[in-house]
């Protein structure tokens, strides 16, 4: 009676240890999956080179251009001004 029931409890020991495994395994197998998708990775980095190539053109843009890119920034923001202030309305 005693031998039958250290059986069991051995049986149910090596069934946990066995599913323990199991998951081990899966979860290994997912990870891997995981880590190795780079799907998403191409158009990021394409993106993140067409950021740095527009800001390198917008420095160079308004480092030879400064006189007239003001003029143009200061007049611009001169009507923003006044729609927001509501000055220089015309009836």
């Amino acid at each position: 009676m005693v031998r039958e029931i250290r059986d069991r409890v051995v049986l149910k020991e090596i069934e946990l240890l066995e599913r323990a495994r199991g998951a081990a395994r899966r979860l290994a197998a997912r990870v891997d999956r995981v880590r190795g998708d780079e799907a998403g990775q191409t158009p990021t980095e394409y993106l993140m080179i067409v950021g740095l190539m527009a800001a390198v053109i917008v420095l160079v843009f308004v480092t030879f251009y400064w006189a007239n890119v003001k003029t143009a920034a200061q007049s611009w923001v001169d009507k923003v001004k006044e729609a927001v202030l509501g000055t220089n309305i015309t009836p």
